[in-house]
């Protein structure tokens, strides 16, 4: 398959993903339960990839069944900057970028956690059988678009994806990662190098306002009922609009909202397909508008048998407000203040 590309399996496993966001939100009243939802329903996928691309139109197949709803996106195989602001005028400074990332190490300076400390050797172990490797620091780059890590760190983070989507894509015990991390027990430690990378250079806020900051104002737009000059425009009658996107995305937008979670039965905190979901809920009594945020995933186990009755919803709680739930005239103003002016635009 060329790289890239959806498998079969990724694409069921979305479809059992939006068929999950589809039914709570029709128990919200939020979509109609018979017939369709006309403009109240916008899938905009990442054009550069068919991955994202065949991903936005399951999500829009399955958000919408029997009503020959069709995926957007912007020009396949162009670079989409609502998916990446990064870039032109929004850059990342050397200097900023190494202090923010310092700082978030902490006064050990370690850029290895201790969970991953113990999944490194057993990830080279299963790279390398038997073989002594003499393991380079651990070091980083930053980028104008990104903040790049190098060493064991980084080769560890990689492998372990790799291994969880061998065991989601439902192969052969013995071809998951050659027969050494073959179930949920043996690969849940050795995702921790992929979270933590994700944590450091994906989540970390310097990057993730940046990165992810034309995703935000698009999020808060939509919230607000604002319009929204660029692609994709939104029209005032949408009422979910779902992107379809990148794991980038989901740990950018972590960073931009100040939130962090651990999903139960899912050693990957952005595993694929999961959705990152901000919901306006209006007090009919006061007309107070507040904001919540709810992640849909599945478990890994769910994903490799297509389980319909592995796909949870978690409720995360937005910081500095009561209840975990902001208004959104506060949440919004927070967020735009911390987006820097050039990105996102």
């Amino acid at each position: 398959m060329p790289r890239g590309h959806l498998t079969d399996q990724g694409a069921q496993v979305v479809a059992l993903i939006a068929d999950g966001v589809r039914n709570h939100y029709v128990r919200t009243a939020l979509l109609p339960a018979q017939g369709c939802p006309g403009a109240g329903l916008m899938v905009w996928a990442d054009g550069k990839d068919e991955r994202t691309r065949r991903s936005g139109q399951e999500m829009a197949t399955h958000l919408a069944p029997g009503c020959a709803l069709e995926a957007r996106s912007g020009p396949h195989g162009s670079r989409d900057p609502l998916f990446d602001s990064a870039g032109g005028s929004c850059t990342l400074d050397p200097q900023e970028g190494a202090a923010a990332l310092r700082a978030a190490l902490g006064p050990g300076g370690d850029l290895v956690d201790p969970a991953s400390a113990r999944a490194i050797g057993p990830l080279f172990a299963i790279l390398r059988p038997g073989a002594p490797v003499p393991l380079p620091e651990n070091g980083f780059a930053v980028q104008p678009e990104k903040i790049v890590l190098t060493g064991p760190l980084a080769i560890a983070a990689a492998a372990g994806e790799i291994f969880l989507l061998e065991y989601a894509q439902g192969l052969p015990p013995a071809q998951v990662a050659w027969g050494a991390a073959s179930d949920p027990a043996q690969l849940l430690p050795l995702l921790a190098p992929r979270n933590r990378l994700s944590d450091l250079v994906r989540s970390l806020p310097y990057v993730a306002v940046r990165q992810g900051a034309g995703m935000a104002r698009l999020m808060l737009a939509t919230l607000t009922g604002e319009p929204h000059a660029a692609a994709p425009v939104v029209g005032a009658d949408v009422k979910l609009l779902a992107l379809a996107g990148h794991d980038d995305n989901l740990s950018n937008m972590a960073g931009v909202f100040g939130v962090d979670w651990s999903l139960p039965g899912q050693p990957d905190a952005t595993a694929p397909a999961t959705v990152f979901a901000l919901e306006r809920w209006r007090d009919p009594a006061t007309g107070a508008v507040t904001v919540a945020l709810r992640l849909f995933y599945a478990e890994l186990e769910g994903m490799r048998r297509l389980d319909p009755a592995s796909v949870k919803t978690l409720p995360v709680a937005l910081p500095g407000c009561e209840g975990g739930t902001c208004p959104l005239e506060r949440l919004r103003a927070r967020v735009l203040a911390a987006l820097p002016p050039a990105c996102g635009q």
